[in-house]
């Protein structure tokens, strides 16, 4: 037992801050089984591969692969329709399991393509769902490993009019829990120059935003990227150091989606 616990304890320390994760996030542009080698190829190449991402938030996730098993784990806040069901995806095998954990939300519970997941190397210690902000808005989810949070978002397609609004929302959450450090990865539909005049000066000011130099779809837009930030209203905002940059080298095989998965990294 005092391995284990041990072994939870190193974990937080290795991270313990935002910078000292891997992360990314990709528009998968949905997939339709749980056969589905997008989830099998794929996504098991971005948390597996030369450079392992920590932390994975998926737009359009569709289905997940049939070997992610449900746990008994599921978060239904008051108020929002949609629930988070927490997953074990074992990427090994049976004498030598290497699992990740994927926490998903059917927001399309018609043709389940537009869903949301977040993939995590550890298990989560917080579950959260914020309400979605806006009334056309999707719900905004996220986890938390220690202090540190991060939150999957998928703006409105018609020019992501709600990003600057979830946000808001996100701030607003940890409003009374300056020391958490907070992350929103995600497809916002909006170039970053035309998010950041949606920000009131106040949250503009503890807030930094992280984008690849390169577009991220095939469109020659650059619509998917990370915002960081802290919700401490008393103190000067001090950024991780993290860059973003394309993460097409941790994929060997490059199946259809009109995104490429960004990754977000120590320079």
């Amino acid at each position: 037992m005092k391995k284990i616990v041990f072994l939870i304890l190193s974990f937080n320390v290795l991270f313990a801050a935002l910078e000292n994760y891997n992360t990314g996030t990709w528009n998968l542009q949905g997939s339709s089984a749980a056969t589905e080698s997008k989830w099998n190829v794929s996504i098991r190449q971005l948390i597996t591969g030369a450079n392992p991402m920590d932390v994975l938030a998926v737009q359009e996730a569709g289905v997940l692969p049939s070997t992610a098993m449900m746990t008994p784990r599921q978060v239904q806040p008051v108020g929002v329709g949609i629930p988070i069901h927490e997953y074990i995806w074992n990427l090994g095998s049976v004498s030598r399991p290497s699992s990740v954990y994927i926490y998903y939300s059917r927001v399309d519970v018609g043709a389940n393509r537009v869903n949301l997941a977040i993939v995590s190397r550890v298990q989560a210690d917080e579950v959260f769902v914020l309400p979605p902000p806006t009334v056309a808005s999707r719900p905004i989810i996220g986890i938390r490993i220690g202090n540190d949070a991060f939150f999957n978002i998928h703006a409105l397609a018609s020019g992501g009019n709600d990003a600057g609004a979830i946000v808001a929302a996100v701030d607003m959450f940890f409003r009374n829990r300056p020391d958490i450090n907070w992350m929103i990865l995600g497809d916002f539909n909006r170039e970053s120059g035309a998010l950041v005049t949606l920000l009131d000066p106040d949250l503009r000011a503890r807030t930094r935003v992280v984008v690849p130099p390169s577009s991220t779809q095939t469109s020659g837009r650059t619509i998917d990227y990370a915002i960081t930030g802290n919700s401490n209203t008393a103190a000067l905002y001090n950024p991780p150091p993290i860059v973003a940059i394309l993460a097409l080298e941790g994929l060997r095989t490059f199946l259809a989606s009109d995104h490429f998965p960004v990754n977000f990294r120590r320079p």
